[in-house]
Formats: C-alpha cells, sequence, structure tokens
C-alpha cells in the first residue's frame, strides 16, 4: 500500500513522493550518486565520482565535494553504508554499498524524475506553442503591413 503525504508546500495529500522530501534536487545531484553507487554495487568514491560524470543531466555535471556530501547525507539517512577498506598499500578508503531502505529510495527518485519529465514536456510544449504562436501573429502582422 502507497504512503500518503502532503506536500510541504501546501499540495494535497498523494500516494506518491514528493519532491519537497527528496533533497537536493539541483542538477538531480542525489538520484545520479545513487544510481551511479547502485549500478556500480559496492565502489569508492572516486569510483562514484567517475561514473557520475556519466550520468550528469546537466552540462554542469557534479563535482567530487558535492559527490561526497551527498555520499555522507545518504548514509546518515540509511540510504546506504560504508566500510574501511585498507589495502596493504596506500591510504585507506571508503567503501560504500546501497542498502535495502537505499533501494527503495531510488524507485522513489524514479517517480519522482518521471512526475518531473512530464511535467517538463508539458512546459516546454506550452512554450512551444506560446512561441510558435506570437511568431504567427507577429509574421501575419508584418505582411500585412508590408500589404
Amino acid at each position: 500500500m502507497p504512503k500518503i503525504r502532503e506536500c510541504r508546500r501546501g499540495g494535497p495529500p498523494w500516494d506518491g513522493p514528493c519532491t519537497c522530501e527528496m533533497g537536493n534536487i539541483y542538477r538531480f545531484a542525489e538520484p545520479v550518486v545513487l544510481l551511479a553507487l547502485a549500478k556500480l554495487k559496492t565502489a569508492h568514491g572516486y569510483q562514484i565520482v567517475a561514473e557520475v560524470q556519466n550520468l550528469a543531466v546537466t552540462h554542469a555535471g557534479l563535482d567530487s565535494g558535492i559527490v561526497y556530501r551527498i555520499l555522507r547525507r545518504l548514509e546518515n539517512a540509511g540510504h546506504l553504508v560504508s566500510t574501511w577498506d585498507v589495502p596493504g598499500r596506500g591510504p585507506a578508503r571508503r567503501v560504500y554499498t546501497v542498502t535495502p531502505l537505499g533501494w527503495e529510495h531510488l524507485q522513489e527518485w524514479a517517480a519522482v524524475l518521471e512526475q518531473l519529465a512530464n511535467s517538463l514536456q508539458k512546459l516546454a510544449g506550452q512554450c512551444r506553442a506560446t512561441a510558435n504562436a506570437r511568431k504567427a501573429c507577429t509574421d501575419g502582422h508584418q505582411a500585412f503591413r508590408g500589404a
């Protein structure tokens, strides 16, 4: 049974995850980092940073500082766990793994991103239609003045 939620921005109760509760949506950092780790299964931070670059949805990408902050936030929320890998040589490194709660959170992000994609498609269509109508009106007006 889906959870019933209420949007913090005052929206009505509904049965899906709300962008208000999804954390940092700036450049979609959280879902990108979580997806990168999910694809890698278990990984060191620098491996996640490299994978994130392949998944970034904006031209700006995500720098390593953002990735490490998101990893800490996801770990604090119980969406992933980390352990220390102490190799024979070199420094110890954190190894991250998605938890069952993290897999559920990734599903929530999928729902939110689908909703945003639909909203963005509608917005883009309205922008296009309005711009085309304006252009047609301007073109028609110029044709009328030239006649």
